[in-house]
């Protein structure tokens, strides 16, 4: 009886400060077996959500979180055909959604003379082009729950990074794609978020494509600058953390389109706004170039 008073006072509260929250019971995630993903995926299960999760590997059941249904989907969304039969398994499994995380990613590195352009084109195609196949796929299940697609950008979508100009590239286009979405998809009832996450320690960095960008020696610039970053990113933020930080933004009431992830991040994201674009750039060049 207390818990239950205690719950009604809550939502008094939260309606007299005029909040409402998101709910989320059903939901689906990509790129929901590592790093930011997973952590997601665990969070939401333990908040007793039911929840798909499409990756190219499937794990043990017993890897993630209880509390909720799991349901996981192989599939490699770059591949068209692949992706047309994951979601025949969603539609056997719900007729609706009420988010999508698209979380699906990985990364390049090398400078853009060196870099081949199947490798360009993978980028673009795991980070954005996929990015929005499964939105297409997913718009149905999302309209008949009113839902909401939060897309997992990065800070380098806004500070552009020498030699992963590319990957930033891709990310910058997320950001795009949520601005523009948000605008053809009100009518529908469709929220759309970009989050930008800063430095994680997740596998993300050894599963980072250094084709064109070997490691470090004395006079390669192209190998430091990566080897920085990449020990940036093995000292950041827990998943698990950021994960619950998106989470918390999906739930909002009134979500604004982007947000940077972190008081750090955020602050970099005001001053790189701020400031001179020639001073930002020098800024970039004198820390990674």
């Amino acid at each position: 009886m207390h818990s239950m008073l205690k719950s009604v006072q809550l939502v008094e509260h939260a309606v007299v400060m005029g909040v409402c929250m998101f709910s989320i019971q059903k939901a689906l995630v990509t790129g929901g077996s590592s790093g930011i993903g997973k952590a997601i995926v665990d969070s939401l299960l333990r908040e007793g959500c039911e929840v798909i999760s499409v990756s190219r590997t499937v794990l043990p059941v017993t890897s993630f979180a209880t509390g909720g249904a799991l349901h996981q989907i192989a599939c490699d969304i770059t591949d068209d055909q692949a992706l047309g039969q994951a979601f025949e398994k969603v539609s056997t499994l719900t007729s609706s959604l009420d988010i999508l995380f698209s979380n699906a990613g990985y990364g390049i590195a090398g400078a853009i003379a060196d870099t081949p352009k199947e490798l360009v084109a993978r980028q673009f195609d795991v980070n954005l082009f996929s990015s929005i196949e499964v939105i297409r796929n997913s718009l149905a299940y999302l309209e008949a729950a009113k839902g909401r697609i939060i897309l997992t950008s990065s800070v380098a979508a806004v500070v552009s990074l020498p030699y992963q100009s590319f990957y930033s590239c891709t990310k910058a286009s997320l950001n795009m794609l949520a601005l523009a979405l948000n605008t053809e998809l009100k009518q529908a009832g469709i929220r759309v978020i970009a989050v930008m996450p800063g430095d994680v320690a997740t596998p993300f960095t050894n599963n980072r494509d250094k084709y064109a960008c070997p490691e470090a020696t004395c006079d390669d610039r192209c190998g430091q600058s990566i080897a920085k970053m990449e020990h940036d990113e093995r000292t950041g933020a827990e998943p698990e953390v950021i994960a619950k930080r998106i989470i918390r933004i999906a739930k909002k009431g009134n979500p604004k389109p982007l947000y940077g992830l972190g008081f750090f991040y955020r602050s970099v994201l005001v001053v790189f706004k701020i400031l001179p674009v020639r001073l930002s750039n020098l800024i970039i060049g004198w820390l990674y170039g």
